[in-house]
């Protein structure tokens, strides 16, 4: 009796345990999709940070690497790496800083952090990648950090202006009938020099009535 109702329950828990196994599996897939599409992402841009498409990864690191499951350790090591440097780029460093071996000195420390986060990740994924791969193995082309660059500068100065603490600078160059306004200019000056003597006594003319009334 007992063998048959053992039978039983095997014939009905089967398909649910296989439907509840399927799940497991296709959640454990999708988060493994979600994770190698940020690292995707990050490893595509890590030379520029800018990006709109990394800067959406790296706040998605929250919540793809949560410290549950059988990866629970390592995704606490990624969270760990990931607040490091965010809180190393949320301190930042002073705007009235001008010292050039300062903002070195932060920039290094942030790409430090940047490449532990990225060797966590490589390792809860599976990946073997050297520290030096990761911080090195990167194709930049000079325009683009140049573009970036002006990019950063224009916003910075846009920034500036709108807070009122820049003004706009404008310079005139030329303006309408300039030309025609600096020709009667000169032939003023020049009817006012030739009304004046050597000396500087300014030369008068008197004429009669008669005289008027014969022009």
């Amino acid at each position: 009796m007992a063998i048959e109702w053992w039978v039983v329950l095997a014939t009905i828990a089967g398909p649910v345990i296989a439907v509840q196994t399927q799940k497991w599996i296709e959640r454990a897939t999708e988060n493994r999709n979600r994770k190698r599409q940020i690292f995707d992402v990050m490893m595509a841009n890590r030379a520029t940070r800018l990006a709109d498409d990394h800067v959406r990864a790296v706040n998605m690191i929250d919540l793809a690497f949560l410290p549950k499951g059988l990866n629970a350790s390592k995704n606490r090591e990624v969270l760990a790496a990931w607040r490091s440097l965010f809180g190393e780029l949320t301190r930042g460093i002073p705007e009235e800083e001008t010292d050039p071996g300062k903002l070195r000195a932060w920039t290094e420390r942030c790409n430090e952090f940047y490449v532990k986060l990225l060797s966590k990740i490589s390792i809860a994924l599976g990946y073997n990648f050297t520290d030096e791969e990761l911080r090195r193995g990167v194709y930049y082309p000079r325009g683009h950090g140049e573009r970036e660059q002006a990019q950063l500068a224009i916003l910075h100065g846009l920034r500036l202006i709108l807070e009122g603490k820049e003004s706009l600078q404008m310079r005139l160059t030329a303006a309408p009938g300039a030309d025609v306004t600096a020709e009667l200019q000169k032939k003023l000056t020049e009817r006012m020099v030739d009304a004046y003597d050597a000396d500087g006594s300014l030369k008068v003319r008197i004429q009669s009535d008669e005289a008027k009334g014969s022009t």
